[in-house]
């Protein structure tokens, strides 16, 4: 689990990149908890309450640029080369088991 001060710290960019993965990670954890195989069962609720640090972080850094909600993933641009598609990129960032 992250503080929200960590989160704090980090570039735009970063702190989208992070959302993603998160919720990709989130994806995965909860495949595995249908199919029997989570074997850390405190993980779920870990990447929730990180995501939604992460979203409070991004509404900050929008309100305080006085941007729209959505207006920082607007501002950073395409993520599109820095993500991977499918569930065999998500396989190789966290693995068969989480």
């Amino acid at each position: 689990m992250t503080s929200i001060s960590e989160f704090r710290e980090l570039e735009d960019r970063e702190l989208l990149l992070r959302r993603y993965d998160v919720v990709q990670e989130l994806v995965v954890v909860k495949f595995h908890k249908a199919t029997g195989q989570l074997d850390n069962t405190a993980r779920p609720k870990q990447l929730r309450r990180d995501l939604a640090r992460i979203n409070t972080v991004i509404r900050e850094r929008e309100r305080a640029q006085d941007l729209a909600p959505g207006g920082l993933v607007a501002q950073v641009g395409s993520l599109k080369d820095d993500t991977g598609k499918g569930y065999t990129k998500i396989q190789e960032r966290f693995g068969v088991r989480t």
